[in-house]
């Protein structure tokens, strides 16, 4: 009786951990091909590769997916020409959210600054 119950603890040791594993990397993978399906639909809204950037978290027991889109400041229109390609191909369990640049980078420089260039 003790070595089956040894055996059943050493088999739930190791068998726990690698089928969690297994449950987070088909997570991921249906999180990878939400992605590539936005990231498709935006390349064909707008003929070709653009400045939206696609970022998909994997849905978890406790929270839904999320689906970030993400542009620099001054590109928003690229999101509204896209919006309903991405709307139509959003699958349940996951939500949009919008991200803009960073205004903190458009300042203009304080008195006695200049904004020097680049070099190389």
């Amino acid at each position: 009786m003790m070595a089956i119950v040894s055996l059943l603890l050493m088999s739930a040791l190791f068998l726990g951990p690698v089928l969690w594993r297994i449950w987070l990397d088909r997570r991921q993978e249906e999180a990878d091909v939400v992605g590539a399906d936005i990231r498709s639909a935006i390349n064909r809204r707008l003929h070709g590769e653009s400045l939206v950037a696609v970022h998909v978290v994997a849905r978890s027991l406790w929270r839904p997916g999320r689906v970030l889109l993400s542009v620099p400041l001054g590109y928003e229109s690229l999101v509204e020409a896209a919006w309903s390609g991405i709307v139509r191909r959003l699958p349940p369990g996951y939500e949009l959210v919008l991200s803009a640049g960073d205004s903190r980078h458009t300042a203009e420089p304080h008195d006695g600054e200049r904004e020097l260039s680049r070099a190389a």
